[in-house]
């Protein structure tokens, strides 16, 4: 990070008390009494005036830019920390950093305010320049919280761990994990085959590109393990720190996105099993919903039951084939269908009635929502150094989203649903956008080295440069410039094989909102 922005961050270290000021009586020879006040000397403030902020100094521009930056910072701050947290606790036991896990709790806290915020910004539009600057404001602010909270207890995280006194243990448990990480990502390429068998190639996408990442971070990893041990025999603890802080980062990339496989495994066994649910309710609703048309009481549904109807055979004739599918892409299909369906058939159906539909729609929306903010998760996190605060704050956004949905579903079944749409459609706008950064990173980097900025032998970039909060290394685990696979943005095939479901999806929906215009 810049000096600038470093500076920014212990802005209020300097700030001067509010000196009070003494008053003299005095009496005059008639007894009348005045009270005088003396001048505020030069430096003073006066009384219950607030000293100035320094962002007041920086234009619009610059604050923009610099709530940006700090975003990033606070968010990749967060996620490494809370690895070395993972670590150390595998260490020394949940009781011994309890203090530690509570300032992340804080710490994301803070960013989630942050992220909230600059959501604010996106969605409203500020129409004065004041209101804008009043958000940027709002946003750096609650960033240095982030980074205040993270530094509160640093030292004495360091001391807890005391990498460079004996880095040995802290070796052998990454050895360890690594033991542990292997044959899961064996299994995985196993799993792969099996599900090649029932899902299509684009059912797969996203898998297969974790399975990637997942084995480019175990490389990374073990090669950390390798320097950490030749600077070990050297007896350069400095260095062997730096290797270690960067060989844990990656090995926990490693397992969030074997899990993230094992997660996308169940999701598509359950879509294909909600497929002939969604093909019973749809079918239903259609019923209904000709019923209504005949009646002339919705004259508008005429549309939608067409488009439902056509969904419904679409969707049989997929799973009559026998070919490999895509159960997410054609149960999302069905949901666009029938949700074109259900906005005409509420309008004559009784709250309760809406309510029934709605807890019928919200477990297939749910499914749908959780799998799309995975994949759109894993994108970003597995490039999460190349990726702009705007792109974080659209899946920050559809993370709230998809937890308040599922906090919500049992007593407000259609707000819940509109959560989960709103989710997905936020996870798949996270996404493109960092597709579209990652596109455009690995243009300009063309012709560069292959290893950009992230090869070990230049010091270990992964995670452990930067200067934002965060535990670990003396200059915090916060952020560097780094991924697998050579680029800062990874692999060169990785923008042809990601998010094809995702783009898809978008495509579909953006379509479904043009066939409303027109018949509506």
């Amino acid at each position: 990070m810049s000096g600038a922005l470093i500076g920014a961050l212990i802005i209020g270290a300097g700030i001067l008390a509010l000196l009070g000021v003494g008053a003299v009586w005095l009496s005059s020879g008639n007894k009348q009494q005045k009270r005088l006040y003396s001048a505020p000397q030069q430096g003073q403030l006066p009384q219950n005036q607030a000293p100035p902020d320094p962002l007041d100094a920086k234009s619009t521009d610059e604050l923009r830019l610099q709530a940006g930056e700090m975003l990033v910072a606070a968010d990749n701050a967060v996620a490494s920390s809370e690895q070395e947290l993972l670590f150390a606790s595998a260490s020394y036991g949940d009781d011994q950093v309890k203090p530690f896990q509570k300032d992340i709790d804080e710490a994301k806290s803070h960013l989630r305010e942050s992220f909230r915020l600059q959501q604010q910004v996106d969605q409203s539009h500020p129409e004065g320049e004041a209101e804008a600057r009043e958000f940027y404001k709002q946003i750096i602010h609650s960033c240095e919280k982030v980074n205040q909270t993270l530094q509160s207890h640093q030292q004495e995280f360091e001391g807890l761990r005391n990498l460079e006194r004996n880095p040995e243990p802290v070796l052998q448990q990454l050895r360890a994990h690594l033991a542990e990480l292997k044959p899961r990502h064996e299994q995985a390429h196993a799993t792969l085959q099996n599900l090649a068998i029932s899902y299509d190639d684009d059912a797969l996408d996203q898998y297969r590109d974790n399975l990637d990442q997942a084995g480019q971070a175990l490389t990374a990893a073990e090669q950390a393990v390798s320097a950490a041990t030749d600077c070990i025999v050297r007896a350069d603890t400095a260095e062997a720190v730096l290797a270690l802080h960067s060989g844990e980062q990656a090995a926990a990339d490693a397992n969030a996105l074997l899990d993230s496989m094992e997660q996308t495994e169940d999701h598509l066994r359950k879509a294909r099993r909600n497929l002939d649910i969604g093909i019973a309710q749809t079918t239903q609703d259609i019923a209904q919903a000709k019923a209504t048309y005949q009646a002339g009481q919705a004259p508008e549904l005429a549309g939608p039951i067409a488009a439902a109807e056509s969904a419904v055979e679409r969707t049989q004739r997929a799973l009559d084939s026998g070919r490999r599918i895509n159960p997410l892409e054609l149960l999302h299909g069905l949901e666009l269908a029938h949700r074109e369906l259900d906005e005409p058939l509420n309008s004559v159906r009784d709250r309760q009635a809406q309510d029934r539909r709605a807890r019928d729609m919200l477990q297939n929306e749910l499914l749908t929502a959780r799998s799309q903010v995975q994949s759109s998760l894993d994108f970003l996190r597995s490039r999460r150094y190349g990726v702009s605060s705007t792109a974080r704050t659209r899946m920050a956004e559809a993370e709230r989203c998809l937890t308040e949905a599922e906090s919500i579903g049992e007593s407000q079944p259609s707000r819940a649903v509109e959560l989960a749409q709103r989710a997905k459609a936020l996870a798949v706008q996270a996404a493109q956008i960092a597709q579209q950064e990652a596109a455009t990173n690995n243009m300009q980097n063309m012709g560069g080295s292959p290893f950009g900025r992230t090869s070990l032998g230049g010091g270990y970039g992964y995670g452990t440069g930067g200067g934002f909060g965060g535990f670990g290394t003396a200059g915090g685990t916060g952020f560097g410039g780094t991924s697998y696979g050579g680029s800062a943005m990874g692999g060169q095939n990785e923008i042809n094989r990601a998010l094809r479901t995702g783009m898809r999806m978008a495509r579909m929906t953006s379509r479904g909102g043009r066939r409303r215009r027109r018949m509506f």
